[in-house]
């Protein structure tokens, strides 16, 4: 892949810049004049974004909007700073809204584990903490992707019930959030097995499904790989990982995507 780099970042497709934080991903990316951000990493991520954004956008590096795939902390977890900074608001997809409200907490495995272990009280204090404030703005997938119209939203639950991911038709690029990796994980969608662990300590590219222990529903997260798959992507821009650009980024997404349809997920 051709790709323009400046200082840590990759311009992956046109307009579409890659920052690699601390075991997460953001994109810069721009539509004609303006630019928005889509997620935000974890807390302490902000000041690294916002120097980012004055390299690559201006002066004021003020975007339109911070978009989020969904509200992992490792997606939103500098996103209320940078908003305030920035006097912009948070887009988040209307299924999540409950998630990142103060009104409950993901029907995840960790989740389920935390309330076996943890007193109620404890318990209501991570719900109260999972509130983002005013800055939140919910929007439908339906609707289109706010601020970026070359773009759809495609909505791709399981890892999360309101996770989405974005796509631009024209050059086919795809912002997959964390509906697939480009990394070696433990997911029960091709992160089994010895060979996996061996890949993630030599950090070998290798396609997986979101993370085991965050992810709340497997037969939707292994509808929703199928469904990226069959939008036939040039650029397979995730949420942990290099991005995988090129001829073979298809048919490396489509061969995994076979793999997770042929298998009993349950």
């Amino acid at each position: 892949m051709s790709a323009r780099k400046s200082a840590r970042t990759v311009e992956v497709a046109r307009g579409v810049h890659w920052l690699p934080l601390r075991g997460a991903n953001a994109y810069f990316v721009h539509s004609g004049e303006s630019w928005v951000l889509i997620d935000a990493g974890f807390p302490g991520c902000g000041r690294i974004i916002a120097e980012v954004a004055e390299r690559l956008c201006g002066a004021t590096g003020r975007p339109e909007s911070i978009l989020i795939t969904h509200g992992h902390l490792d997606h939103v977890g500098s996103a209320v700073g940078l908003a305030a900074a920035w006097n912009v608001p948070i887009l988040a997809p209307m299924g999540e809204m409950p998630f990142i409200d103060g009104t409950a907490l993901y029907p995840e495995p960790l989740v389920a584990w935390l309330a076996r272990v943890l007193p109620r009280r404890a318990m209501e204090a991570l719900v109260r903490d999972s509130d983002l404030g005013d800055a939140v703005r919910p929007f439908e997938p339906q609707a289109g992707v706010p601020g970026l119209p070359e773009w759809a939203c495609v909505p791709t639950p399981g890892h999360t019930p309101g996770h989405v991911a974005f796509f631009r038709p024209v050059d086919r690029t795809l912002i997959a959030g964390d509906a697939v990796l480009t990394m070696a994980w433990s997911s029960r969608l091709g992160g089994r097995g010895a060979g996996w662990l061996w890949d993630l300590v030599r950090r070998k590219p290798r396609l997986s499904g979101p993370p085991t222990i965050f992810t709340c529903n497997w037969r939707d997260a292994a509808a929703s790989v199928v469904a990226l798959a069959e939008l036939d992507p040039w650029v397979l821009a995730t949420g942990h990982g290099t991005p995988l650009a090129g001829r073979h980024a298809a048919p490396a997404l489509g061969a995994f995507a076979a793999r997770v349809a042929a298998a009993s997920v349950c």
